[in-house]
C-alpha cells in the first residue's frame, strides 16, 4: 500500500528517473569540455491498482489533483513531496472488481517564492521583507586634548583640513562646552 496525499493506492512498481543536463564544448584533442551541469526534475513512474468500494471517488480526486496542478506528497517505497501528477491513466480489466489498474507519473517541481510577505499594515498591502542588516562596527572614538592657544577652528583644520568644520566638534562636545569660543587647556574633546 502507498499514499498519494490521503488516498490509499496499491502500487506494484515504482520507477525513479534521475537525470542531469551537461553543456559541453568540443576541444581539439581529447574529451569535450563540460562547463555547466544542471539537475533535471525527478520523475517517479507508478503502476498498480486502485481498489475498494470508493475507488471511483479516489480516481476522481486524483484527476482533480492532476487538473488543478496541486502539489502532492507520495509515500511508498520512495517518499517524495512537492510533485505534481503529470500523467494519470486508468484501465479496467475483468479480473479486478470494484477497482481499476492505473499508471501515473509524478514530476518534481520547484515553485519560486515571492520576496514579498503579507504586511501588517491596515491596508493589507504586501511589503518587501528586508534582509537583516549586519551590526555596524563602532568606529574608535577620536579625542583631542586641548592645548594652550587651541581654538575649535584650529582643531577642525587639523582633523578635517577645513577650519569651517568647527561646528562638528562643538556639536559633539555640547555636554562639555557652552560656548564655541571658550575652550580650556586640558579639556578632552571628542572628534567625530
Amino acid at each position: 500500500m502507498a499514499l498519494i496525499n490521503d488516498i490509499y493506492i496499491f502500487v506494484e512498481s515504482e520507477d525513479v528517473s534521475r537525470e542531469i543536463t551537461a553543456s559541453t564544448h568540443p576541444v581539439e584533442e581529447g574529451i569535450e569540455l563540460t562547463d555547466h551541469i544542471r539537475r533535471s526534475p525527478l520523475f517517479l513512474s507508478l503502476s498498480g491498482e486502485i481498489v475498494g468500494s470508493s475507488y471511483e471517488d479516489d480516481v476522481a480526486e486524483i484527476e482533480n489533483m492532476q487538473k488543478s496542478g496541486e502539489l502532492v506528497e507520495y509515500v511508498g517505497v520512495n517518499l517524495v513531496s512537492d510533485v505534481v501528477i503529470s500523467k494519470f491513466s486508468t484501465s479496467h480489466i475483468g479480473d479486478i472488481r470494484s477497482g481499476c489498474r492505473f499508471t501515473m507519473e509524478l514530476k518534481e517541481i520547484r515553485i519560486a517564492k515571492s520576496p514579498y510577505m503579507e504586511g501588517s499594515g491596515n491596508n493589507g498591502t504586501q511589503q518587501v521583507e528586508e534582509a537583516p542588516v549586519p551590526a555596524a562596527e563602532t568606529p574608535p572614538t577620536r579625542t583631542h586634548t586641548v592645548k594652550s592657544g587651541d581654538t575649535l577652528s584650529k582643531i577642525a583644520k587639523s582633523y578635517y583640513g577645513n577650519a569651517n568644520q568647527f561646528p562638528k566638534v562643538f556639536d559633539a562636545n555640547r555636554d562639555k562646552l557652552s560656548d564655541p569660543n571658550k575652550i580650556k587647556a586640558g579639556q578632552i574633546l571628542v572628534i567625530p
